[in-house]
């Protein structure tokens, strides 16, 4: 589904570029939800940017469904692959109502039927017609990533890529939207490529894991082995032992 071989990027600077992401080689089945994990600066979401079309100028290959990413248009992309961002609220256009929202992806592809896809939506994430007319500020944060999901999954895309899509809620909302996003991929078969520095949300949603550290992949292992602490790398054995120490 996902395949990324020796990808490289450096980010322009105003005297000299600087190395982001070095040699990263991942392998996505379809139908699996992968993520990478790593402190902040670790080049998680640059993989994402690179996936989304944020970042070019890459080096190395990508291929989404056998399909190389440098010979797909922005429009093919977008039918294929979406993306759920950090902050629900900065994501969603402040002065559009949810109906809006909702609609403009369906508006820029010339859909018929808006309304039937719109509805869907907001049941798939559990909410129903009533938030239509809102807008998002007078949403709770956990609504307004519901919304989010909503917008990604509208047009029916194979691949969602997940951005941190917890870390800017509380707590208690944090388990209900990976609980959705777990029925979401189960009920739709959707592949999932989610960015933590959780360890505790990527082993909730996550089959294998990629450990990052200053732009490269220190190790892949599964979710048994995360959660059983048979890890190989010291990196990963500190973010284990981080992650026990805020239980």
């Amino acid at each position: 589904m996902i395949s990324i071989q020796s990808l490289s990027f450096d980010m322009p600077g105003s005297t000299k570029s600087k190395r982001i992401l070095n040699d990263i080689n991942i392998s996505i089945g379809k139908g699996e939800c992968f993520g990478l994990v790593g402190e902040s600066g670790s080049g998680k979401t640059s993989i994402l940017k690179c996936l989304a079309g944020q970042f070019q100028g890459w080096e190395g290959a990508i291929a989404i469904q056998g399909k190389s990413l440098a010979e797909t248009s922005l429009k093919e992309r977008s039918n294929t692959m979406q993306m759920v961002f950090q902050d629900p609220y900065g994501a969603l256009h402040p002065r559009h109502t949810i109906r809006k929202i909702l609609n403009e992806p369906l508006a820029i592809k010339g859909l018929s039927d808006k309304s039937e896809r719109i509805l869907k939506a907001l049941k798939d994430v559990g909410l129903d017609e009533t938030f239509l007319p809102r807008y998002p500020h007078q949403l709770s944060g956990g609504q307004r990533q519901r919304v989010a999901i909503a917008r990604a999954i509208i047009l029916d895309p194979d691949i969602i890529l997940l951005d941190e899509p917890t870390s800017a809620l509380d707590v208690s909302v944090q388990a209900e939207i990976l609980n959705l996003l777990t029925s979401l991929h189960r009920r739709h078969q959707l592949t999932y490529l989610m960015v933590s520095h959780d360890l505790g949300v990527i082993a909730h949603l996550c089959e294998r894991v990629a450990v990052m550290k200053s732009g490269e992949i220190v190790e892949v292992v599964s979710r048994d082995d995360l959660v059983e602490g048979n890890v190989a790398h010291a990196y990963t054995k500190v973010l284990l032992q981080h992650a026990l120490s805020r239980e």
